[in-house]
């Protein structure tokens, strides 16, 4: 693991008190010492990777030394970064800083390139990128700027495209706790939504705005205000880093210091649940619901009914699944189990689902794929907690 040559190294701490392990690093790779800056999450990174920091006007991968080291280990808060030189800049989170020294003793000592590279494989030193992600618009004749809308997204900065906005809404203040089932309204028709915070792995956090982009609605902690910046202070996502392309670049506002991450509007939409089944007409006279089903009538307690709605057009197929087990479809931003309701009951496998029919019993929901549906009493009339109980593994 020791780096070939010789010189003076750096011996830093991996942790605080007894259990901080020291190592080495060759002095020779050390460029400054700095406190911890604020760094910028990118989704879909390597564990060991603490973020992108901004220094001299471009973006710095910064890792967490300890976490390098040892995936499963859990460091403490670092106290200070190291910049080195490793097949280009990178910043290393430790916990103290012991010394320099001619000979670090026990410490082990480490091969930075080699470190850096098994965790960013692909990364090029000082490569030229092209400038501003696709995503944003072109800019108006008369000003060569691009034009972002800033997000705050669990306390972080992010933008979008300003061109891919369509509108920005204000939730109801009894759904400005993270997005849950309540959807909002646009246009005449349910709105999907989406929690950014949950989506770029910062867990649940208040969200009390929404960016509407290619018809989905985004949820924020605060929306706002545009930046206008030139295209050199907008740096596409380094390559090592592209896993999650929720992510499009990284924005420079200010005195070049701070990384506001750019969101892909295009692939944000793209992970979006699906709007809302439209829900059953309510009828008093009502009490039953009969499902069309390979010629024959069958029927359902109408209070077991949440919402009917066309059939589907693709669902995830789900591997070694019992064979009425269709598949999965995104549904509130989680997935809910697809039945076909023919195989369920032994009916013969041919006819056209056109509907899709969602129940729920005992705390289990799924949706039922029939032929038509209408509304009254008719058919024999089947059990839904029958019907779902069995299915094997569907989540409540």
């Amino acid at each position: 693991m020791a780096e070939a040559g010789s010189g003076r190294w750096l011996v830093v701490a991996l942790g605080s008190g007894s259990g901080g392990r020291p190592v080495a690093l060759p002095a020779a790779r050390v460029r400054a010492l700095a406190r911890v800056p604020g760094l910028t999450r990118v989704p879909g990174a390597p564990l060991a990777l603490a973020g992108l920091a901004g220094l001299s006007g471009r973006a710095l991968p910064v890792l967490d030394l300890a976490r390098l080291l040892d995936p499963e280990a859990a460091p403490p808060l670092p106290t200070r970064m190291v910049v080195a030189e490793a097949a280009g800049p990178v910043g290393l989170l430790v916990a103290g800083i012991v010394g320099l020294v001619a000979d670090p003793g026990p410490a082990a000592r480490l091969d930075l390139p080699a470190l850096v590279a098994a965790c960013l494989p692909r990364r090029a030193a000082g490569a030229a990128e092209p400038a501003p992600p696709g995503e944003a618009a072109p800019p108006p004749p008369r000003d060569a700027r691009v034009a972002l809308l800033a997000l705050t997204v669990a306390g972080r900065p992010y933008a979008l495209p300003l061109a891919e906005v369509e509108a920005v809404l204000h939730r109801p203040e009894a759904a400005a706790s993270p997005p849950g089932p309540e959807g909002l309204s646009w246009r005449g028709r349910p709105l999907p939504l989406l929690c950014l915070a949950t989506r770029l792995g910062f867990g649940a956090a208040p969200a009390r705005r929404v960016a509407v982009v290619r018809g989905v609605g985004l949820a924020a902690g605060r929306v706002g205000p545009v930046l206008r910046l030139e295209p050199a202070a907008i740096d596409p996502v380094p390559r090592a880093l592209r896993g999650d392309p929720a992510l499009a670049g990284f924005a420079r506002p200010g005195d070049g210091h701070t990384l506001v991450g750019i969101l892909s509007a295009r692939a944000l939409a793209g992970d979006a649940p699906e709007a809302a089944p439209a829900p059953v007409p309510a009828r008093p006279t009502d009490r039953a619901v009969t499902l069309d089903l390979a010629g024959q009538a069958y029927g359902l307690p109408a209070g077991a009914v949440l919402s009917v709605a066309p059939a589907p057009g693709s669902l995830v197929r789900v591997p070694r699944a019992p064979d009425f087990l269709a598949g999965m479809m995104p549904v509130r931003g989680g997935a809910m189990p697809v039945i076909d309701l023919a195989r369920r009951l032994g009916l013969p496998a041919g006819g056209e689902r056109r509907r899709l029919v969602v129940v729920e019993a005992d705390g289990v929901r799924a949706g039922l794929l029939v032929d038509g549906v209408r509304f009254g009493a008719g058919g024999r009339t089947l059990d839904p907690a029958a019907l779902l109980a069995p299915a094997g593994g569907l989540d409540p």
